[in-house]
């Protein structure tokens, strides 16, 4: 009876830790409203940081930049949802890429780009914390999450680095009596 009574105690606890470590694995990738909150700030946190950075710097040359940044990677980003289209984990639209990691990578790029590693490592490490925040809730896959950080930093480099510049670019519309289009011209 006594060597009955253990092995059903065994079992019992075994089942016991079996259900408790089903319930914390289940509850470790549940959703994470805070989590999710903190993505949303820097998202926009770190653009509007390196913003005030450089205007506390009095670098209009660099906000220029910041702001050109911002644009081309906003668009590029939409455009590349919208043709891409990949569904979400939650089973949404427009995953690749990561909106949230290419605006908080773009500011980020930009930081350490214009002023340095200084500036740039604790930007990239919060970028870092709102890519984890987007995979962790759901919305996104890592491979979305990194292609929109890669696409920022890419841009960014070549909007501070590599001498592309909106001053640089001539946009004009086109009309030659039966076809309209879009004129563009750009000096390197």
């Amino acid at each position: 009876m006594n060597q009955y009574y253990q092995r059903y105690s065994l079992c019992k606890i075994k089942t016991i830790l079996l259900a408790a470590g089903a319930l914390l694995c289940t509850q470790a990738h549940a959703y994470n409203k805070d989590l999710e909150e903190v993505g949303d700030v820097l998202q926009w946190g770190i653009p509007v940081t390196a913003g005030l950075i450089s205007a506390y710097k009095l670098d209009g040359e660099g906000l220029v930049q910041l702001g050109e940044g911002a644009l081309w990677t906003s668009l590029s980003t939409h455009f590349l949802k919208i043709g891409i289209n990949a569904r979400r984990p939650n089973g949404h639209d427009y995953s690749m890429p990561s909106a949230h990691a290419s605006g908080a990578a773009q500011g980020a790029a930009y930081l350490q780009f214009r002023y340095g590693w200084e500036y740039g490592v604790p930007a990239y490490m919060l970028t870092g914390l709102v890519a984890y925040s987007r995979v962790e809730n759901r919305y996104h896959y890592w491979r979305d999450v990194i292609a929109g950080a890669a696409l920022a930093t890419a841009i960014q480099y070549t909007v501070t680095l590599g001498g592309f510049s909106v001053t640089n670019l001539a946009v004009a519309p086109y009309f030659d009596g039966d076809a309209i289009g879009v004129y563009a011209s750009m000096n390197f």
